[in-house]
């Protein structure tokens, strides 16, 4: 008894004078785990059509669906050493499921997988504190962001934690969360009792305070992008380990598939501001994936080792030979069942939806027609000489719906028909704008404005696309379409929000201009879009805009005369 006691007084004191407790002593071992992780899924709840090519052929399969993602989380749960599982922000906001459901869907699915955290992303914001603490209180796990401090006022007053410390074998982990600042301050709905601090100052503030309690493994939940993952890396001390999101990145060797990833490399390796190693990692984005990331890390709590891949889930009755050809060959390609938990939540959604979309949302008491170009007779438009009647309208929308947007700019082939007289439902708006599109907000100067709309007229006169012909809202200008490329645009003005007048286009100046995400990537001819690098997506349904727009309108009329884009037309 007498030894026994001894020996426990001796561990006792080598402890006290190493500077450290005996509860750290389990920190200075070897330690394996695996991070099982998704961000960006954007209440993506269905499965998805995918165009890949393999061996030179086209084929068309089913992606990912949050029915999958449940079931690869769970598979990868129960085989992998210590996992951690994290989602990286942005799980709301992009279909019909978070536009008529709110974050309620969400929950009930996310809830079916034992997260040990969930990092806020800027899409969580979007419509304010209240709807995101209804969600958050759903939600069975710990809510991150170092730098998002809500006070007394906010509903989110003690919801949101700056970081998280869990144990796998005796071994304590920090999760610390950061989120994009500028971004959800600027693009979403926060309210003003919150307020967003320095990503880099905050995530280092939570890391000094967690070595300071001994913790020498860190790892950073990070809505804050991959190229600024990369750069808050290099900038400071103590994380190990980067989980992210926001940008939506797909991260390693897709062209087996004809998918081209932002990096080959998962996870990419890069050095701290101390020259030790940093692990970065995404998957990708509307739960089509899975990321699995194993890191080792020695005795001093240094990553030793990390690897991984990003398994994409598809479906599991696909019949197609060569994509079943490459899940065998290639691992980060997975075949995956459905939970049937999960579906059963999902259909009984489902049947909700399609009731949602019969609800009456708004009146119109003419026809609006839908002539893509003026003087264009295919239609009952009764200014022909301004073309679309409707195609404003909806630029309108993006218009109102964008809080900081100088202009909108709308395609006229991205809209389908006119509008009918009578009740107007969602099903007749998505009838009316069927594509899979969301809002796009970026800068552009002045001068280039004037060439994409030369781009555009040109692909419609040159190229007889009259899909690529460009309409607006809080701007207008004189077409001429007997001149040559250059020179079609003449007379563009800007509305001033301020005075409520058009003014004439400074070339010099930078405006914010919100469109449809197709065009944004430069296509149907609007290519000085696609050299835009700097881009905002809301995320936000561009037809849902056009839905919130009735609403406020219930007798809706297309748009005055005074505000059409198309002030003269040759």
């Amino acid at each position: 008894m007498v030894k026994f006691v001894s020996k426990i007084s001796l561990v006792v004191f080598i402890a006290i004078f190493s500077g450290c407790s005996t509860k750290d002593i389990s920190q200075s071992k070897p330690f394996k785990t695996t991070i099982i992780h998704i961000n960006d899924h954007h209440s993506h709840i269905d499965s998805e059509k995918i165009a890949l090519t393999i061996d030179n052929e086209a084929i068309e399969a089913d992606i990912g669906g949050f029915a999958r993602v449940v079931t690869r989380i769970n598979q990868l749960q129960k085989t992998k050493t210590n996992s951690i599982t994290l989602h990286a922000g942005d799980a709301l906001q992009g279909t019909m499921y978070y536009t008529v459901f709110k974050g309620e869907v969400d929950a009930k699915l996310m809830n079916l997988v034992k997260w040990d955290a969930f990092e806020l992303g800027n899409h969580e914001f979007d419509d304010g504190d209240e709807e995101l603490n209804k969600f958050l209180k759903e939600l069975n796990t710990t809510i991150l962001a170092s730098n998002v401090i809500a006070n007394k006022n906010s509903p989110l007053y003690d919801r949101v934690k700056p970081y998280k410390i869990i144990e796998r074998e005796d071994q304590k982990i920090a999760i610390i969360g950061v989120d994009v600042a500028f971004k959800t301050k600027y693009s979403s709905r926060p309210s003003k009792n919150l307020e967003f601090l320095d990503e880099i100052e905050s995530v280092n503030k939570y890391v000094k305070e967690l070595k300071s309690q001994g913790i020498n493994k860190v790892i950073l939940l990070s809505h804050f992008g991959l190229e600024n993952d990369l750069k808050l890396a290099s900038q400071i001390e103590g994380v190990d380990i980067i989980i992210g999101g926001d940008s939506h990145s797909l991260m390693g060797d897709y062209d087996m598939i004809g998918l081209k990833s932002v990096a080959k490399d998962y996870p990419i390796i890069t050095k701290s501001k101390d020259g030790k190693r940093v692990c970065i990692v995404q998957a990708w984005e509307y739960s089509h994936a899975v990321g699995a990331l194993n890191v080792k890390f020695d005795e001093f709590g240094d990553v030793k080792e990390c690897s991984g891949y990003a398994s994409l889930l598809f479906d599991l009755n696909t019949k197609n030979k060569k994509l079943l050809n490459a899940v065998r060959l290639y691992p980060q390609l997975d075949i995956v069942k459905e939970d049937e938990k999960a579906l059963e939540i999902i259909k009984s959604y489902k049947s909700q939806l399609d009731k949602k979309q019969k609800e009456i949302v708004g009146f119109n008491k003419k026809y609006i027609g839908h002539n893509r170009i003026p003087f264009d007779k295919s239609d009952g438009v009764s200014s022909l000489e301004y073309g679309s009647e409707i195609a404003p309208l909806i630029a309108k929308a993006f218009y109102l719906k964008s809080k900081t947007a100088s202009f909108a700019i709308q395609n006229a082939g991205g809209v389908r028909s006119g509008l009918n007289s009578g009740n107007i439902t969602i099903e007749d708006v998505y009838k009316l704008l069927p594509f899979s599109n969301t809002l796009i907000e970026f800068k552009m100067s002045g001068k280039d404005v004037k060439e994409l709309l030369e781009d555009a007229f040109s692909s419609t006169f040159d190229k007889s696309s009259s899909g690529a012909f460009a309409y607006g809202y809080g701007i207008r200008y004189d077409v001429d379409s007997k001149q040559s490329k250059g020179n079609r645009v003449s007379n563009i003005e800007v509305l001033n929000k301020t005075t409520n007048k058009f003014e004439p286009i400074d070339f010099d100046k930078q405006y914010i201009v919100v469109t449809n995400s197709y065009i944004a990537d430069g296509k149907d001819g609007y290519e000085k879009f696609a050299t835009i690098k700097d881009k905002t997506d809301t995320y936000y349904d561009y037809a849902m805009s056009f839905v919130d727009l009735v609403k406020t309108q219930p007798n809706i009329a297309p748009v005055e005369k005074v505000y059409h884009p198309i002030k003269s037309f040759k």
